[in-house]
């Protein structure tokens, strides 16, 4: 019986343990909330202008070989006719989701805001991954 009871109280343990360290705060990328949302700028910006040696200029070797000029093209196509230029970022959010820093970044854009989410890995500095989001977008895609 007190076995049974030191093993549902270890087992409870380990449990919150768990969840106390799920609860804990985000750990971050190599870069301090400034630069994250500099480079964010920098990325969007480039997506605007067409211009792929900046849009990929903070790429990891990865995200390199999964963008092409064309892909450029696509996505600045679609921002535009979904969501206009851009014109700012804004606050951020930060999540880990296993060894990733995902930065939530709420955008403006001319015709709606747009949810941008950048990912670097934690205590990186090249961006690992870029995703969009928003109720144009959304629309567009269907």
């Amino acid at each position: 019986m007190i076995k049974n009871h030191l093993v549902s109280l270890a087992s409870l343990l380990v449990v919150l343990s768990l969840l106390l360290t799920a609860c804990g705060p985000a750990e971050p990328a190599g870069l301090g909330d400034e630069d994250v949302l500099a480079v964010t700028a920098q990325v969007l910006q480039a997506i605007d202008s067409g211009n792929y040696a900046s849009f990929t200029h903070d790429f990891s070797p990865d995200m390199l070989a999964a963008f092409s000029e064309a892909q450029l093209t696509q996505l600045h196509d679609s921002l535009q006719s979904a969501s206009g230029n851009f014109v700012s970022t804004g606050e951020l959010s930060i999540t880990n989701k296993q060894e990733y820093a995902l930065y939530r970044i709420l955008c403006t854009y001319e015709l709606e805001e747009v949810v941008v989410t950048i990912v670097f890995k934690i205590g990186g500095v090249q961006v690992e991954g870029l995703f969009f989001d928003s109720p144009n977008l959304r629309s567009a895609s269907k």
